[in-house]
């Protein structure tokens, strides 16, 4: 990979060059007090070996966890990365986004204060490594169980009346979802955890429940436990908000599916092959590469958030950029997007939410056609914003007009289209500073309108349309030419109407008030 590490991702020394065969994810919040003690414990176990991964996660702690982390992982030599969220998500969340970066085969979790041994956790990977198992989940009330330090009288009832509700509402057959030690095959842990609705403390039943519909093979077994009077379960407080977590979480599991995701793969397996010619997409990379340069935006580290297969940041960063990274969701898309380069841009799975970068690590960075497709764009934005140092810029596009909206959009999962005004709020709302925002794909209105707003709509004969299949050869031209006489005029002023968006932002000082 060119460019040397990714920003804010510590990659592990040189002398690990074994093939990771598993991946630990620790959580931490607020853990300054006991996070060095469980680093130098790892440090002395089997869990040391070369081919074991450890993903250190910490969720927007203000204590300096992730720096002491760092500091002991460097001290031990350990084959070790520390993420920084930046803003606190929950424990669920800070899993969900270890398990994102994950590269072992198999993955485990485990709380920071190591509760749960070393054995036990080892335990756990073998089973999951003999097949015996897709996913390993500990039970401190499981008869052969060795509890060395128990919980609180009131801690341990309130676990069981919660664990009571569980079984009221056929959530789970287990009597103990919230043990802090579970393992999963990889592809298991990426499919439970995917798109988490909850990120807090309790996201175990929704991951267990999840397995339930998958129907995963699980084993549950027993466990050394030592209670650590100092967890940051709060019992009264977030044992509330648990169960009207997991009393939504009914609702929710309705709609979701094992195979959600299963048609992102054909849909990039045609974007891999149309992307770098498609005048669609070379009309967007043309304009945001000539907007940084109007700008005399600096050349150092660009990241391109939601990179699919990579055309953009292959374009963009290279060889502008002294450091590429591209960051996507989906692993099937960046296997795309990694064939065949020997050299290139760095590619890292995670969402738009959770970046996982340090603060104020990007000079530029760009996300073309995503911010539709998130729940809370003001807060993704705010995370965009996060990982982009004072005075660099964000890039958006965006698809524009609501009447606009067809059966295209509801296949790729849009949940907005956008107005200029509309977008300005949003990106003020997350602190960025408009620089530029104009409507673009001018000419694209009339057809658009045409298409969808008369009765001509009905030609379709309400089927979806894929709008990124290649067109033949002349109208690809002919699109490719209307889109460079369109750029012409983007070269001198702003246009009032158009299909899509463009919207460039700066990233105030920290205390500075956007304009």
């Amino acid at each position: 990979m060119a460019g040397g590490n990714a920003a804010g991702v510590e990659s592990p020394p040189a002398s690990h060059a074994r093939p990771v065969a598993r991946t630990l994810v620790i959580p931490m919040y607020e853990e300054s007090a006991r996070i060095e003690r469980s680093v130098g414990a790892l440090a002395a176990s089997e869990l040391a070996r070369g081919d074991t991964e450890l993903v250190f996660v910490d969720d927007g702690s203000d204590d300096g966890t992730a720096d002491l982390a760092e500091k002991a992982v460097g001290v031990h030599g350990l084959r070790a990365r520390v993420i920084r969220l930046g803003t606190n998500h929950g424990k669920g969340g800070a899993i969900a986004a270890g398990v994102a970066v994950s590269r072992g085969p198999v993955v485990a979790f485990s709380d920071a204060d190591l509760s749960a041994p070393v054995e036990a956790i080892t335990r756990c990977f073998e089973l999951i490594e003999a097949g015996e198992a897709d996913l390993v989940v500990t039970s401190r009330v499981h008869p052969d169980s060795d509890i060395r330090a128990k919980p609180s009288l009131f801690r341990r009832w309130a676990g069981k009346a919660f664990n009571t509700l569980l079984h009221q509402v056929d959530l789970t057959d287990f009597h103990d979802t919230q043990c802090g030690l579970k393992a999963f095959t990889r592809d298991a842990a990426v499919m439970l955890f995917r798109d988490l609705r909850i990120e807090r403390f309790a996201f175990d039943v929704e991951v267990l429940s999840r397995a339930r519909v998958a129907e995963l093979d699980i084993v549950e077994i027993p466990i050394p436990w030592a209670h650590d009077e100092n967890s940051r379960f709060r019992t009264v407080r977030d044992g509330t908000r648990a169960v009207v977590d997991v009393l939504r979480l009914r609702r929710s599991l309705r709609t979701w599916s094992p195979d959600v995701g299963e048609m992102d793969h054909e849909r990039f397996d045609v974007m891999a092959g149309v992307e770098r010619d498609h005048w669609w997409f070379r009309a967007k990379r043309r304009l945001v590469a000539r907007s940084l340069d109007d700008l005399r935006v600096e050349r150092g580290r660009l990241v391109d958030v939601g990179c699919g297969t990579g055309a953009t940041v292959n374009e963009l960063g290279t060889p502008d950029y002294r450091l590429a990274v591209g960051i996507d969701p989906s692993a099937h898309a960046l296997d795309l997007a990694r064939a065949d380069r020997i050299a290139g841009p760095e590619f890292l799975r995670a969402s738009a939410e959770r970046i996982p970068l340090g603060d104020d690590r990007v000079d530029v960075l760009t996300s073309l056609d995503v911010v539709e497709h998130l729940d809370d764009e003001v807060a993704a934005l705010g995370e965009y914003g996060r990982v982009v140092r004072p005075g660099g810029r964000i890039v958006l596009t965006v698809p524009a007009y609501a009447w606009a909206w067809s059966d295209h959009d509801e296949a790729l999962g849009h949940r907005r289209r956008y107005t200029i005004r509309e977008l300005v709020r949003t990106a003020r709302l997350a602190g960025l500073e408009i620089e530029r925002a104009t409507y673009f794909h001018s000419w694209l209105v009339p057809l658009a309108l045409l298409i969808r707003r008369t009765p001509l709509r009905r030609l379709a004969g309400g089927r979806t349309q894929d709008e990124v299949s290649l067109a033949a050869p002349w109208m690809n031209r002919l699109g490719d030419a209307l889109a460079r006489a369109e750029a012409a005029l983007l070269g001198r002023f702003n246009l009032p109407f158009g299909l899509s968006i463009l919207l460039v932002a700066r990233v105030p000082a920290r205390g500075e008030l956007p304009d």
